[in-house]
Parts: C-alpha cells; sequence; structure tokens
C-alpha cells in the first residue's frame, strides 16, 4: 500500500504565495467600514468638553465595535476552515480504512483461489490415470474381471463428481478474487482523489489561520491604542478601558462604557510634543512605554475548581459519570493561559475540539475525535443530548451559525456551571474561562459520560 501522508503536513511555499498573492478570496472577509479613531490630538482637544469628549469616546467605541466584528469574521472563517479539514481529514482515513480492507480479502479470496485451483487440477489427473474413459468399453469386451472393472467404475464415477465439485469452487473462487482485485482498484483512484482534496484544503485552512492570526494580533495592538485613549477622556485606567473592550463582541454587545468622572478642565495635559502613552500610572506602577502599546492585562485568576456535578433530577437527561467529568475538568483547568492555535490539541496549544477531545480523553472517553461537527453528532447518536436548560459542569457546548442544531458548527466549549464555560476562544485569545455566550449557541448541550 502507498503510505499515508499527513493533510496537515507544512505546506509552507504554498502558503506564502497565497499570502503574498493576496490571500484566499471569499475566505478572508473584507474590512468592514467604520469611523476612523480620534487621534492623540482629538482626545487632547476633547479633554474637558464634555462633548466633545463624548463625541470621541463614541468614535473609539464604533471602532472598536467595526474591528471586533471583522476579527470575528475572520477568526470563524478560520474555525470553519479548520472543520473542512477535518472532514476531509476523515474521509482520506475512511478511504485508505476501505482499500485496506479491500486489499486484503482479494488477497484472501487469491490464496484460497490458487488452492481449490491446484485441488482440482490434482483431481483431474488422478482422474486421466485412473482411465475413466475407457471403463466402459471394457466392461463390455471383458468377461473374465467383470467385478474387477465394475469396481472401478464407480470408483472413477465418484472421482469425477468430486472434480466437478472443486472445479466449481475454484471458478467461484477466481471469479470473486477478480472482483475483489476491481473493487480495490475503484478502491485505490477513491484515495487518491481524498489524498488530493485533503491537501488542497490544508493549504487553504493553514493559509486562513495564519491570516487571522495575524490579524489578532493587530487587533490587540489596536485595542491597546484605543483603550489609552479611552482612558484620557473617562479617567478611568487602560485596564478597565480595554476589558470594556474586549466585551465588544458581535457587532457591540458590550453597550455602553461605564460614564466615569471626565478630566477636570484645569488638570494638566500632556506635552503636545508626544501623543500620551495612557492613564497616569499609579506610583506603584511603571507607565508604559511611549513606543508600544500598552500589554494586555494579564488573565485573572480563574474561579475555584467547581464541585463535583450532583445527581441530576429526573427528566434533565443521562446522569453523567462524575469521575469521567472531574478529570475532564482538572485537565481543561490546568489548560487555562495557554494559546489558542489552529488544529492543535495539546501540549501546549490548543483549538476548541482539541481541548475538549483532550480533556475526556484524560477521563478515559472518547467524545468523537478532533472536529466540533464529530463530537456533536456523536453525542447526537447516542442519545446524549440534553436542553441547554439542563446543562450541567461537563456538558459540552455548541455554537453554528445561528445557533441552529442542523447550521454549520464552528465551536466547543466545556460548561462549568452557574453559566461559565472554559473555552479555547480563536487566534490571539488564550484558554479561559468566560460567561457563557448566546449568540450562536445552540439550545441543546452534549452529555458525554451520560
Amino acid at each position: 500500500m502507498t503510505r499515508r501522508r499527513d493533510p496537515r503536513a507544512p505546506l509552507a511555499l504554498v502558503v506564502a504565495v497565497l499570502l503574498v498573492g493576496g490571500g484566499l478570496g471569499p475566505s478572508i472577509p473584507s474590512a468592514i467600514a467604520a469611523p476612523a479613531p480620534p487621534s492623540w490630538d482629538d482626545v487632547e482637544a476633547a479633554r474637558g468638553d464634555v462633548e466633545a469628549t463624548q463625541i470621541a469616546i463614541e468614535r473609539i467605541t464604533e471602532q472598536a465595535v467595526a474591528q471586533a466584528a471583522e476579527l470575528e469574521a475572520v477568526r470563524t472563517a478560520a474555525i470553519e476552515a479548520g472543520e473542512k479539514l477535518q472532514a476531509a481529514t476523515d474521509a482520506l482515513a475512511a478511504a485508505e480504512q476501505q482499500l485496506a480492507s479491500l486489499e486484503r480479502q482479494h488477497d484472501a479470496a487469491a490464496l484460497r483461489a490458487d488452492a481449490s485451483g491446484a485441488q482440482a487440477a490434482q483431481l483431474a489427473a488422478q482422474l486421466a490415470r485412473a482411465g475413466g474413459g475407457d471403463v466402459t468399453m471394457a466392461l463390455i469386451v471383458s468377461g473374465d474381471d467383470a467385478d474387477a472393472l465394475l469396481y472401478r467404475l464407480g470408483t472413477v464415477s465418484a472421482l469425477t463428481a468430486r472434480v466437478d465439485e472443486v472445479l466449481a469452487r475454484a471458478v467461484a473462487d477466481r471469479n470473486a478474487a477478480d472482483a475483489l482485485a476491481q473493487q480495490a482498484a475503484t478502491a485505490r483512484t477513491a484515495r487518491a482523489d481524498a489524498v488530493a482534496e485533503a491537501e488542497a484544503v490544508q493549504v487553504e485552512t493553514t493559509a486562513v489561520a495564519i491570516r487571522a492570526e495575524r490579524r489578532a494580533a493587530a487587533q490587540q495592538a489596536l485595542l491597546d491604542d484605543l483603550a489609552q485613549k479611552l482612558a484620557v477622556l473617562t479617567g478611568r485606567s487602560a485596564e478597565v478601558e480595554r476589558e470594556y473592550l474586549d466585551s465588544l463582541e458581535h457587532g457591540g454587545s458590550g453597550g455602553t462604557p461605564p460614564a466615569g468622572p471626565a478630566p477636570s478642565p484645569s488638570a494638566p495635559a500632556p506635552s503636545p510634543s508626544a501623543p500620551p502613552a495612557g492613564p497616569t500610572p499609579s506610583p506603584s506602577a511603571p507607565a508604559p512605554s511611549p513606543s508600544a502599546p500598552a500589554p494586555s492585562p494579564s488573565p485573572s485568576t480563574p474561579p475555584a475548581p467547581t464541585p463535583p456535578a450532583p445527581t441530576p433530577p429526573s427528566g434533565s437527561g443521562p446522569t453523567p459519570n462524575a469521575a469521567v467529568v472531574a478529570a475532564a475538568l482538572a485537565f481543561a483547568r490546568a489548560q487555562l493561559g495557554e494559546p489558542y492555535r489552529w488544529g492543535a490539541a495539546g501540549p501546549d496549544a490548543w483549538d476548541c475540539s482539541g481541548l475538549t477531545m483532550m480533556a475526556y480523553s484524560a477521563g478515559g472517553l472518547a467524545i468523537g475525535g478532533h472536529s466540533v461537527s464529530a463530537q456533536y453528532n456523536r453525542a447526537a447518536s447516542r442519545g446524549l443530548l440534553v436542553p441547554y436548560a439542563q446543562a450541567m459542569p461537563g456538558d459540552l457546548i455548541f455554537y453554528s451559525y445561528g445557533g441552529s442544531a442542523s447550521g454549520s458548527k464552528y465551536h466547543v466549549a466545556i460548561y462549568l456551571g452557574n453559566g461559565q464555560m472554559l473555552e479555547a476562544p480563536s487566534a490571539g485569545k488564550p484558554v479561559r474561562i468566560v460567561t457563557v455566550r448566546t449568540y450562536d449557541r445552540i439550545p441543546v448541550v452534549a452529555r458525554p459520560s451520560g
């Protein structure tokens, strides 16, 4: 058999050509129009003027919303491409499995055909040596040894029937071997097509993922700058404003920023020769360098581990295996703060389905493989789906376009209880604990350990 090529193997040259050549067409969304954010000069001019401050804040917020929407579209495209690659990889694995099975069957059938053909040839030779064609005539012309000839006739007749039986089986065995050879040839062609498809999808998906990671890095720098400007206008810390800007997802669901006290008109303004790099630091904290955006805040300390899930009430779906759930949650929590990387399943980087797959593997349970759709479909086929209202710690939360169970699924997270979930979100965001998002959430969850 031809050795299987890994569809996830690096194809750096092709990917580089795609990236340099302008990307992947519709796979990468175009920039979303948004008003330009205020410059540092605009921010300085607005300080002390309530109306101008409000206008500047609105411009910053609108820019953050537009950028968040654009980045979300790129991230979603990368996740969707990853699902497409997983499907192509699964199809290749199935094609190779079918080819291997048919080749084994053909080899076994060929051995049987060779053996039965050899047996038929041996019996035919034995019949020829017995002189089966002359026995009847010998009985007619000979009266001296009739008994011996009658015995001989009976023996040859039985031998002839045995030859016919073995010959028929030999022909059937050879026909079966030929049919399996044709099926194997067809399967070999299908495998070659599957290899080509998987490799093509891998090139596309890798390019989309790289573009998403680059866009995410640019987004982080932009939000740092916007947070510093917003902090000057509101009088709050850049960290608080950054958290607010980070919440502006899915078209600005974060709402209006906290009012906060505006700087006093008499407050000293930064030197006009250089834009401020952020809010005035407290005496205990060093000021950020003007030449670089302030670093994003470090992940907050994760909440205390959720206690083992209690026995669910009647009608709330299959009862979870507490030991499996505890192992999965402990594993997932241990990865908090580690980076997201498309196609990764550890040990120090993750994508969403890679994290859920390995978390449950730590509890000794296979949940469907490295694919959001595969994990959902496995749970659905085994009756392990329950309404979200009955979700328990350890359940898997799924997201699809439009939030429909029949839609294209692009994200999975682990429910922790108390309205929180643990996820490997997307490019530029580490493994984290967040409030369960309702946007695009499927109304059922999977209970793999049920």
